[in-house]
């Protein structure tokens, strides 16, 4: 059985849907995933489950959107997709102290004007230094300034690429990372 990475969009979040990790590991054992953790209160799950990564992120997303009364974004990756990002982050030096480098796990692959659009924030933002780099259904950023007042965010995001996604900063990619390493 498949070991995956299990991540929500904007739960737990203020003005947003609220799931506790104990009710989203009911929610994946009722589902029949087995071995399930979670890591911090972000939405972070990682579980064996039988199918493949598109079969468990429709399954997930569904249960939640019963629970929950609203719909959910979900990504699943497995290990080895882990190990790539890992592999090939471009900011690997700003990495180092894990959070002003973040990952946005994208649902499907970004739009053929994605750079066009993202390129679009950056410019609007001058003050700003954020950096970032697509890679296939990966995008990476280093925001230097911190992720609270970036632009790199929510529905502007959403509507440079062309598909959704969630992010994770750097400590917390490696940490899914070491927990699905079964």
């Amino acid at each position: 059985m498949p070991t995956y990475v299990i991540l929500l969009r904007a739960v737990n979040l203020p003005g947003y849907g609220k799931v506790s990790m104990a009710d989203l590991r009911k929610l994946l054992t009722d589902l029949g995933f087995e071995r399930v953790d979670t890591y911090i209160q972000s939405g972070n799950a990682v579980a064996d489950a039988k199918g493949a990564a598109a079969t468990v992120a429709k399954a997930v997303s569904a249960a939640l959107e019963k629970l929950m009364g609203a719909p959910a974004g979900v990504v699943v990756r497995t290990h080895e997709q882990l190990d790539r990002v890992i592999r090939e982050n471009p900011f690997v030096a700003e990495a180092a102290d894990g959070t002003k480098v973040h990952v946005g796990f994208l649902a499907g692959p970004a739009g053929k004007e994605a750079a066009a659009g993202l390129d679009r924030l950056v410019a609007r933002y001058p003050k700003r230094r954020d950096r970032y780099r697509l890679v296939q259904q990966t995008l990476y950023l280093h925001l230097p300034d911190g992720a609270a007042e970036t632009k790199f965010s929510g529905k502007s995001l959403d509507k440079a690429l062309g598909v959704m996604g969630t992010a994770r900063n750097w400590n917390t990619v490696l940490k899914l990372h070491e927990m699905s390493n079964r």
